[in-house]
């Protein structure tokens, strides 16, 4: 499992042992081929038979995209919450904690346009998932939902008037509306 993450050049430290290259931050793209190593990453560090050192690799792999590339993190919280597989919950578990954390500590770093998308994205999702209990089902996708939504109100309210208030205010309206058609 470990050799499927370390696809990074390697080269011996000082003490002959083996260390990854990071891979430098502004060649870093979003590729299915990360999107794969970061979902085995996931899988690795909370598999019970994985050893020590793997789950650790994979940990620290994790922790490196999330520290260094907020906006590739964006894009593989927002996918994970777009998967379907056996382990799901796992993958929408940590693509909401990727986006939460992006949040909280790395919006000031992003620009108005990806503040817009992120928000945009945000939005979809919460209005999307109304419609699919199946993905609503454990709480803790709503609750780390609402968590992201509230972050993203507590950072973007203070750089202007109120316009992600307004935008609540609308979604909201529009899954009300929503929740009457599925009544009826």
């Amino acid at each position: 499992m470990i050799d499927q993450l370390s696809k990074t050049n390697n080269s011996n430290d000082f003490f002959g042992e083996q260390t990854p290259k990071k891979i430098p931050q502004e060649t870093m793209i979003f590729t299915n081929e990360l999107f794969q190593r970061v979902i085995t990453a996931v899988f690795c560090s909370f598999n019970p038979t994985t050893t020590n050192n793997d789950k650790q690799y994979a940990l620290n792999f994790l922790e490196d995209l999330k520290e260094n590339h907020p906006l590739i993190c964006l894009t593989i919280g927002f996918e994970l919450l777009k998967q379907q597989t056996n382990n799901e919950s796992l993958l929408h578990h940590y693509g909401i904690h990727l986006i939460e954390s992006i949040i909280k500590h790395k919006w000031t770093l992003l620009k108005q346009d990806e503040k817009f998308l992120v928000k945009e994205q945000l939005f979809l999702l919460i209005k999307s998932s109304c419609l699919s209990q199946a993905f609503m089902e454990p709480i803790y996708i709503r609750n780390a939902l609402a968590k992201c939504l509230v972050e993203m109100i507590k950072r973007d309210c203070f750089e202007k008037v109120n316009t992600t208030l307004d935008e609540i205010v609308l979604m909201t309206q529009t899954i009300a509306q929503i929740e009457v058609v599925l009544q009826n």
